[in-house]
């Protein structure tokens, strides 16, 4: 268990530092754009996957993720495109989320960030992930946004199984 958290935390800090290495948020504040804190907290489950297992515990394709979470006072759907290329579970994984609230502002960003299975002696069915996230736009008041953040979360089954995520964004909406 002690390893599973040193990984963990070791993960963690790599998103972190990766994602506010790369911020377009560093730099003066222009007197044209305000940042936004913005959490998003649910759990998805899987409406389609298409994923292949290999010999020696490799399995990668894609999940097609949605959920529902709050943005603010309004509710908001959660679209979450993403990939794998695991071995026993753990290794990497990126995609795309969108972001929708109910007036139909989008918000959309990118995911790169690394899954590890919590027992690898069952085929890393419960497991843990850990990310950076890149804005990349959006609609209404986001159409020009830029931002950067980080993504967790948790599964207790097998891939593809419902899975329940924090996204933690620092938006700079560009008027």
């Amino acid at each position: 268990m002690r390893s599973v958290r040193v990984v963990s935390t070791f993960i963690a800090s790599v998103v972190i530092g990766t994602a506010l290495a790369a911020s377009p948020l560093v730099g003066p504040a222009s007197a044209a754009s305000s940042v936004t804190s913005l959490t998003f907290t649910t759990t998805m489950t899987s409406i389609e996957t298409n994923l292949q297992t290999l010999p020696g515990g490799h399995t990668y394709g894609w999940n097609h993720f949605t959920g529902t979470t709050m943005w603010g006072n309004q509710s908001a759907t959660i679209v979450f495109l993403g990939d794998v290329d695991y071995v026993n579970g753990s290794g990497p994984f990126g995609g795309y989320v969108t972001v929708t609230r109910a007036d139909g502002t989008k918000l959309a960003f990118t995911t790169k960030g690394n899954t590890l299975a919590e027992d690898q002696t069952t085929d890393g069915i419960a497991a843990r992930f850990a990310s950076s996230l890149q804005v990349i736009g959006g609609t209404n008041d986001y159409s020009r946004a830029t931002g950067v953040g980080t993504m967790t979360g948790s599964r207790d089954a097998a891939i593809g199984s419902p899975a329940k995520f924090v996204f933690k964004l620092s938006v700079r909406k560009h008027r």
